[in-house]
């Protein structure tokens, strides 16, 4: 596992670093519920579109979808590419409350 899984508390604690919170749902439901600072990047597109968070390799992500299993499978390519500090926030943003 190249990924470390937090919950709302441990984000509490992360949101305080310098972090990129990716937000790897649909558009749709981005739009719908997100956390605030968040990027949108639907999972199909990830390595599509890993040059926009390129910049982030060697920082803390946290990855997020609905319940925290698209976000298990966006960590894992992120590792395969390189990125390093990778978080899984599990349960996702069904239990999210800052």
């Amino acid at each position: 596992m190249n990924y470390i899984n937090i919950n709302n508390e441990n984000l509490k604690e992360l949101i305080k670093d310098d972090i990129l919170l990716l937000d790897i749902r649909t558009k749709e439901e981005y739009e719908e519920k997100n956390i605030p600072n968040s990027i949108n990047i639907q999972l199909n597109d990830l390595l599509y579109n890993i040059d926009e968070i390129e910049e982030y390799k060697n920082k803390k992500i946290v990855v997020y979808c609905r319940s925290g299993h698209r976000s298990i499978t966006a960590c894992n390519l992120l590792s395969m590419e390189g990125f390093t500090n990778l978080y899984n926030l599990e349960k996702g943003i069904i239990n999210y409350k800052l």
